[in-house]
């Protein structure tokens, strides 16, 4: 099998013609391959622009997804190679976006997003027994949806056909039912601070530093014009995905920096409290 690609948790490889093998590494979890695999075929028969998984298998000692192969271009690799088509390209990514949040999630199929983060936050060692009660008490007064969300939707995970006539979202294995502000806030995180995989090619890499800033400001911009839901709506859901995101194996600079956000968030809520009683 010819390697086309890979990243934290797992290898793509062509597989077939019209098919692609994702491969996850060696020692990760089988229920989050199972998850994933259920999940992407939810949202394949809501109609939403997925991939089609096709069956799972095991090689070797690892596990692996088997999806139908879609023809195109990540918008990462787009705004960094067409820096002139930025503003245009982060406009796409938050009307992709909005597209998968006018599906409703009815029955039980998706986990509930304020489980996902509560979990998260729970095994998150570097926050005291205070802080833990404080986020998981902030997290259970927000609104409750049900909407799809992606989970970790960032440009990375979004690809368009090469005429740009079509779209394909990948990577759903955090695929969740919950609040649309949630979602969003979970890629405002990502964008803010995320960093590049450590193979990524410098040129990619520092295209990208300079590109963020732009990227976060028309795709929250395009995003609020779109749904109506206010920057004050996805600010909310700020504190609890940061504290999230600290459950995940991220770089350590990355780690101080979100540890830091949260301390900093709690402290102004102290403040505010302190301000109005």
């Amino acid at each position: 099998m010819k390697l086309m690609g890979q990243g934290r948790t797992a290898e793509i490889y062509h597989y077939a013609d019209d098919l692609i093998l994702k491969l996850y590494r060696t020692g990760f979890s089988g229920e989050a391959v199972q998850n994933e695999y259920h999940i992407s075929q939810f949202v394949y028969d809501k109609g939403l622009p997925v991939p089609r998984t096709v069956k799972q298998i095991h090689h070797a000692t690892r596990t692996g997804i088997v999806f139908e192969r879609f023809e195109g271009t990540t918008l990462l690799s787009l705004m960094i190679q067409q820096p002139e088509l930025l503003e245009q390209l982060s406009s796409t990514m938050a009307a992709i976006h909005y597209k998968l949040h006018q599906i409703q999630a009815e029955d039980s199929t998706l986990p509930s997003q304020k489980k996902i983060l509560e979990h998260a936050i729970l095994r998150v060692s570097s926050f005291s027994a205070i802080e833990h009660e404080r986020l998981i008490h902030y997290l259970s007064e927000l609104p409750e949806q049900r909407v799809i969300c992606h989970g970790d939707y960032h440009p990375d995970n979004v690809m368009l056909s090469k005429d740009g006539g079509q779209h394909c979202v990948i990577d759903w294995m955090t695929g969740m039912a919950g609040d649309p502000a949630g979602d969003v806030a979970r890629t405002w995180v990502i964008l803010k601070s995320g960093k590049l995989p450590d193979d990524a090619e410098p040129a990619i890499r520092e295209g990208f530093e300079r590109a963020r800033s732009l990227i976060l400001q028309q795709y929250l911009a395009h995003y609020i014009s779109l749904s109506g839901i206010s920057r004050e709506q996805i600010d909310a859901w700020m504190l609890p995905v940061a504290a999230a995101r600290l459950d995940e194996n991220l770089p350590s600079p990355e780690a101080e920096h979100l540890l830091q956000f949260v301390r900093d968030k709690l402290r102004l809520l102290d403040e505010t409290v302190l301000t109005t009683s």
